[in-house]
């Protein structure tokens, strides 16, 4: 008998009245462009400026640069970085991993934050040498409207309430654990509308709760992880397995990120050192 797994759906998140409207961080797709650091994440900011709302708890993880090892089918590669950064209420997520012979595997993500959680405004991609490509949101005054993509501009899908992109999703998992480590208990399904390069589809993210002493993260030790895994989608023509670790001790930011491809290889960073 097949069990019955419980599906958390897409829910607004605390909002507190005394939190001021944000300001959107400019859109660029300059790998060299920045939004200078916060010292410190920072609650969720309500777009009303004075409007409370209540919701699941949600808080940004503090800024940080962290660095990753690369490793492909097991042989750790190059050192990759990620760039988390919070301010006024946007944020900006900036990922370079280099690899040999092909060039970086460069993303970033910047947006606000709206009643939903992470809003992005932009996410690009480029690999190695090949032309960036990327995805915008073009949102309207209440956090709808439509996509765009570079790859498919005659496709532009509604923009479903909650969206994310490919890496922004695990900085929305960290803020709503920051929020409450009390969610998302063994079995749970999240689901999250999740933006590529050219679609938008519901993601659903199997939770195998909270390890208090697992050991994926080796330069952490024995620490506390929570575990999602992409449950596979019969659309999906990459046929990928993902897996999240989010580590308690860095503000349920990523610890380690698994990908199993379809013909056998795998990907993964795995967290090194935090920089700040």
């Amino acid at each position: 008998m097949q069990a019955v797994l419980k599906v958390e759906k897409i829910q607004p998140i605390e909002i507190k009245r005394s939190q001021k409207k944000k300001l959107a961080p400019p859109l660029s797709t300059d790998s060299n462009s920045s939004i200078s650091s916060s010292a410190s994440g920072t609650d969720a900011e309500g777009e009303g400026g004075g409007v409370s709302q209540k919701g699941q708890a949600f808080r940004l993880p503090s800024s940080a640069t962290l660095f990753y090892d690369a490793v492909v089918d097991g042989q750790v590669n190059q050192t990759g970085r990620v760039d988390w950064i919070v301010n006024d209420g946007g944020y900006r997520l900036y990922i370079n991993v280099p690899y040999a012979f092909v060039g970086p595997f460069v993303f970033e993500s910047r947006g606000v934050v709206d009643k939903y959680g992470l809003a992005p405004a932009i996410y690009w991609t480029q690999r190695g040498e090949k032309p960036p490509r990327y995805s915008r949101f073009d949102r309207d005054e209440i956090g709808g409207g439509k996509m765009f993509f570079t790859e498919k501009p005659e496709f532009t899908p509604d923009i479903l309430p909650g969206t994310q992109d490919r890496f922004s999703l695990m900085f929305q998992l960290a803020s709503l654990l920051n929020g409450s480590d009390k969610i998302d208990e063994a079995g749970v399904v999240r689901e999250i509308p999740v933006v590529d390069y050219n679609t938008l589809e519901m993601w659903q993210f199997l939770s195998f709760g909270e390890e208090l002493k697992s050991d994926a993260i080796p330069s952490l030790g024995q620490t506390a992880v929570r575990h999602y895994r992409l449950i596979q989608r019969a659309t999906d023509p990459y046929k990928r397995q993902v897996d999240i670790w989010l580590a308690k001790d860095l503000e349920w930011l990523p610890g380690r990120v698994r990908t199993l491809e379809a013909n056998g290889r795998v990907f993964e960073l795995v967290f090194k050192q935090r920089a700040n």
